[in-house]
């Protein structure tokens, strides 16, 4: 079972859109959940008297939170299943999501922010493995494009819903109304995520350690890739999160009232579904990583165009849409090369990695974001600022292109990337 070639049969097996499906919901619920305190914080900050970037806290703790949850669910899917994962990790953040709705500080937002974050950082890892395992191998990097777009359609469905929410109920009710779609969710996960294959279900101890070693990821074959991998990761991710945490906030210097300011995160949300249609389209005629080349530099002309645009509304919001597609894209993409560059065993430990790392890049967005906000900083100039990490990230994925395919036509290194990257303990 721990080959980078999978069983003849494996291949022949039809899609299973139900568990693509289900993978495909709880994903979106994770991404509305990651975006719900920053549509949030221009009322929130407004009900408590509180200055917006004194909530820097909460979205760093939220980020740091969903980067140790995917840093444990490599672990944790070898020792419970994925089904168990996906089912329990749901659970977490729907109840961190309800209490969310009753914190009265800061203090107790941070905290609560911290714990939901742990389930959201367990969900997507575990349902990418889980739709991966049990879908033919031929559809690996496509499936798993479709499932990480559920952050995107989260995250839409947040910054639509976000202000009309808010202006109608209050903001308590954001997180509410994603609590109890999550828990309506939770009984169609425990029976349709069920089943037998062995790559999703608990295995032996020794071995379940063994393969969710992150040392696993650095063996001979993989490691220049992982590295490349973790280090574009961590760029898109962090500038991705200056936006996601901090539009709303910056577009009321350009005149955005509270009701209009959450549309930025629905921009951001539909310029990243676009993003995701361009990652599913573009690979079947090139490499992936080529096509994140393409969007990582579409980001860069997005943002250099949104810096010196003037306070026209609409063309704002349609540009910060062209960012999304830039940045969502690449933060969806870096999956999917997880996916191809890991064997199926590994794949659940070699996703939430390099999502971590990319988690940790989300902490230090927002804090970044924070600073220059509570510094007085002008818009323009924070959009310049994010510039130069995206172009780092854009010569990052070049290189991991270059370096991924002269591996794959080498016979040597073709016929090495095929065995497992490092043998089961003896039993």
């Amino acid at each position: 079972m721990d080959t980078m070639s999978e069983p003849k049969m494996h291949h022949e097996i039809k899609p299973n859109w139900w568990v693509l499906c289900l993978a495909f919901a709880a994903v979106v619920l994770d991404g509305y959940d990651t975006v719900a305190l920053g549509v949030s914080i221009p009322s929130i900050s407004k009900d408590w008297e509180v200055e917006p970037a004194h909530f820097t806290p909460a979205l760093a703790f939220t980020s740091a939170g969903v980067a140790l949850g995917y840093m444990a669910v490599g672990r944790l899917v070898a020792k419970m299943g994925t089904r168990n994962v996906i089912f329990s990790a749901v659970v977490l953040f729907t109840v961190g999501s309800l209490l969310t709705a009753w914190s009265g500080s800061i203090v107790e937002l941070t905290i609560l922010r911290f714990v939901t974050g742990l389930g959201l950082g367990a969900v997507l890892p575990a349902a990418v493995s889980h739709a991966t395992a049990v879908n033919p191998s031929r559809l690996r990097q496509s499936i798993a494009v479709v499932v990480m777009t559920g952050i995107s359609f989260g995250a839409l469905i947040a910054g639509l819903g976000g202000g009309i929410v808010t202006n109608a109920l209050g903001w308590e009710w954001v997180f509410i109304l994603g609590a109890i779609a999550s828990g309506v969710l939770l009984p169609f996960l425990w029976i349709g995520l069920s089943g037998k294959h062995p790559s999703i279900t608990p295995m032996d101890p020794s071995v379940a350690k063994h393969h969710a070693a992150v040392a696993r990821l650095f063996d001979g074959p993989v490691r220049s890739r992982t590295l490349l991998l973790w280090s574009f990761s961590f760029l898109i991710f962090a500038v991705y999160y200056v936006f996601s945490s901090w539009l709303p906030t910056l577009l009321t210097s350009y005149g955005f009232g509270l009701g209009l300011a959450p549309l930025g995160s629905a921009a951001l949300g539909v310029g990243s579904i676009v993003g995701a249609c361009v990652l599913i389209l573009g690979s079947r005629r090139r490499r992936m990583t080529t096509v994140l080349a393409w969007t990582s530099a579409a980001a860069v002309v997005f943002l250099v165009i949104s810096a010196f645009l003037g306070p026209d509304k609409a063309l704002l919001l349609i540009v910060f849409g062209g960012v999304g597609l830039g940045l969502q894209a690449g933060m969806i993409g870096q999956a999917a090369v997880a996916v191809s560059l890991y064997p199926q065993a590994t794949v659940t430990a070699g996703v939430g990695w390099a999502a971590s790392l990319g988690r940790l890049g989300s902490v230090v967005g927002p804090i970044f974001g924070g600073v220059l906000i509570g510094l007085g900083v002008d818009t323009g100039t924070i959009v310049l600022a994010v510039c130069i990490p995206v172009i780092v990230a854009l010569v990052l994925v070049v290189i991991l292109g270059r370096i991924t395919a002269e591996k794959a036509t080498a016979p040597e290194s073709s016929q090495l990337d095929k065995q497992p990257l490092a043998s089961p303990p003896a039993r």
